[in-house]
């Protein structure tokens, strides 16, 4: 039997054998096919690469036309040497694998061989064990190969599809400060310049940072994500920067931060306001020096990142509590970007919903293809508190209740339906959005995971926003 490769995987095998003496053809050909090999056969250099131009029309650009070609160097028409050559130099062919047939057992002879591009030789006579050997390991070199540029091509693949994901084009936005935010992002790719976004929860902040690294210059390059809110003060600490084994309880084991994971690409610093004062001092270092140690480590790294980072909070009023360091504040504000709330760009609500419907009908292998009338004008007058998120959100829900190919009122949410306005009047929006928090809290018994859920924000951003307006439940 023929180990690593099954009978399945050998019928599909196909094996080009080039060789003018018609008996030891036929003897290779039977010993081919006795283990599953399909096997194709030419006595000359020119029937076999005319075999080669047929094969190749038969099989997708990316495919080779053979899995393998025994050739003989002495050929009655040509010089074997000199079709191995023109193999190797053919793009489509030069991934096939050559083993060489020779009489010749001279050790230059094999060298000029491989030279030429053979991947091995064989001298004759020969062991019909040594020739299956042989097959079996370029056979199988061979789907390691493809294996390898199949994982390439995917990634390619990949690369593009976040490419196009993240282009300007799925940014969507007519609105005039929409435009401009469009403008200045165009003007930023090619630097290295550091990037603060501001604007409420749901706004869209982390689909700008990806579109500003995925059309720049370190498109190639890894684009890390460190959301500030979700860790504690020392565990964000080793989070960014990493730790050496031993610096502290639990650290079993070197870690590696995320400045040292993003090394030639993008950082994207989330919720950039909620890092606590020792750890701002850490991060101004980056930003000055583009140095920093892991936690409990002596060595300096040096790391090469362009830093994006974002906030819902407004720093300006952090810095005047003393919360946030205007020397920090200054260093990631050198480009600032205002992503404006979904209630202040209405003229966006009808392009967005029909770009979500449109994209989730399709996700949802549903034919939903319209609004009502009635359920753009609830769409329109809505104040959209968790903005394009949760206006995403709230298609995605209709579109799985919709009977028909158009969403009605009754498709929408009933607690977006239902939702209460505010009895009372707020002069801020800080007061607005704590208010709402703290009655979504409340109608939920204090579930976290449900309130995070209705308001569509996430339970980390929850977290900071019930630190930042010091709600908590009260005990009775």
């Amino acid at each position: 039997m023929v180990i690593g490769i099954g009978m399945k995987d050998r019928e599909a095998k196909k094996i080009l054998v080039v060789d003018d003496e018609k008996d030891t053809v036929e003897m290779i050909t039977a010993l081919l096919e006795l283990e599953g090999y399909q096997v194709l056969l030419a006595l000359s250099g020119s029937e076999a690469m005319r075999i080669l131009e047929v094969e190749s029309q038969k099989v997708p650009e990316s495919e080779t036309p053979v899995d393998l070609i025994l050739l003989d160097i002495l050929l009655g028409d040509t010089d074997g040497r000199d079709i191995c050559l023109k193999i190797k130099e053919d793009e489509k062919l030069k991934f096939i694998p050559v083993i060489i047939l020779t009489v010749r057992s001279s050790l230059q002879d094999k060298i000029n061989s491989l030279n030429l591009g053979a991947d091995d030789y064989l001298t004759k006579p020969f062991i019909n064990e040594e020739l299956l050997a042989k097959v079996r390991v370029m056979l199988r070199i061979k789907d390691l190969h493809d294996e390898l540029k199949r994982e390439k091509d995917k990634n390619i693949l990949l690369t593009q599809a976040l490419e196009k994901r993240y282009s300007f084009g799925n940014i969507l936005g007519k609105n005039t400060r929409m435009q401009e935010i469009f403008e200045l992002i165009s003007d930023i790719l090619n630097t290295d310049s550091t990037v603060l976004i501001q604007g409420e929860s749901g706004t869209g902040k982390e689909l700008i940072a990806r579109a500003i690294h995925f059309n720049s210059h370190r498109k190639n390059k890894p684009f890390i994500v460190a959301n500030c809110s979700a860790y504690s003060p020392n565990l964000l600490e080793s989070e960014l920067f990493g730790h050496e084994k031993g610096s502290f309880t639990g650290a079993i084991r070197r870690k590696i931060g995320r400045f040292e994971m993003a090394s030639g690409g993008t950082i994207f610093l989330d919720e950039i306001g909620e890092v606590s004062p020792p750890t701002q001092i850490l991060l101004l270092r980056v930003l000055q020096d583009h140095r920093f140690e892991r936690v409990g480590g002596e060595e300096t790294l040096e790391v090469d990142v362009r830093v994006i980072a974002a906030t819902n909070k407004n720093l300006t009023e952090e810095m005047k509590k003393g919360t946030f360091r205007e020397d920090l504040y200054y260093r990631l504000n050198v480009i600032p970007i205002f992503v404006p709330p979904l209630r202040e760009r209405k003229d966006d609500i009808p392009l967005l919903a029909s770009h979500f419907l449109q994209k989730l009908s399709h996700e949802r292998g549903k034919e939903v293809t319209n609004f009502s009338p009635e359920v753009m004008e609830i769409l329109l007058a809505h104040s959209w508190p968790g903005n394009v998120r949760e206006l995403e959100n709230v298609i995605d829900h209709a579109i799985i209740i919709a009977k028909q190919d158009k969403i009605l009122t009754k498709d929408l949410p009933q607690y977006f339906l239902q939702r209460p306005l505010p009895t009372q009047e707020f002069t801020t929006l800080q007061d607005y959005e704590k208010n709402l928090i703290l009655k979504t809290l409340q109608e939920t018994n204090w579930n976290k995971h449900k309130a995070a859920k209705r308001l569509n924000i996430n339970r980390s951003t929850l977290y900071g926003k019930m630190k930042r307006y010091g709600l908590e439940k009260k005990q009775n």
